[in-house]
């Protein structure tokens, strides 16, 4: 028997996700093009300046890999090919389709915005664009990703919610990371978590609605 991926329906439960996830996108793309230094993302820094040591440094430098490319990708790429050992199709195409196009996604609107990186990094040679943060975006891609599945595949209870925390927890530490290390501003996390958050939705979304009409082409062509 074929497997289908679960409905992801946007009721009153998620509409206030994603109006939150626009609204506060469009903020940090506010707050990042009226004034690219602007006060907003300066108090953020030296909130955080104070309480920089090495040691702290080495920890952050640590965490922050868990939400780049050296790690995504592979990550990824054994996630598809475990959907493809369990036999299941859709779930095999839905996370290459969403990290993918979530990589795709990120590269455009960074080479649109092309808003340079903040001074005195505490990490040397990144020196593509800021705005939004790819760590962010993607660590949303993915690990929300696998927030997803645990919701529509864990039964309920404290091992599904234990999971979930720390995987938003992750998520969360990932973006702060990136504050921290001078490489982003607050409102490239901002946007990054934003943008993320709304293209994983729209890519659940639109797989399940194409699953749902080859499953009627389907059930059609057996009589059913």
């Amino acid at each position: 028997m074929k497997k289908y991926l679960k409905p992801l329906y946007i009721k009153k439960k998620k509409s206030w996700l994603l109006l939150t996830a626009t609204a506060l996108f469009g903020f940090a793309a506010f707050t990042a093009f009226r004034d690219p230094i602007n006060r907003f993302d300066n108090n953020v820094f030296n909130l955080i300046t104070p309480h920089i040591t090495e040691s702290r440094t080495r920890v952050m430098k640590f965490i922050t890999f868990y939400g780049n490319h050296g790690f995504l990708i592979p990550a990824n790429i054994l996630l598809v090919l475990f959907f493809i050992i369990k036999k299941d199709k859709w779930l095999s195409i839905t996370t290459g389709v969403v990290a993918l196009s979530s990589l795709g996604l990120m590269s455009i609107l960074k080479n649109v915005t092309q808003r340079h990186r903040p001074s005195d990094p505490l990490v040397p040679g990144i020196t593509n664009f800021s705005f939004p943060s790819g760590h962010a975006f993607m660590s949303v891609a993915f690990y929300g990703l696998l927030i997803w599945l645990t919701i529509y595949y864990m039964s309920a209870g404290w091992k599904r919610y234990a999971i979930n925390s720390f995987l938003m927890l992750v998520i969360l530490v990932i973006g702060f990371t990136r504050v921290y290390l001078r490489v982003h501003y607050a409102s490239d996390v901002i946007a990054g978590y934003c943008a993320g958050i709304l293209w994983l939705l729209f890519c659940l979304i639109m797989m399940q609605q194409i699953q749902l009409h080859y499953k009627k082409k389907e059930d059609i062509r057996q009589g059913l």
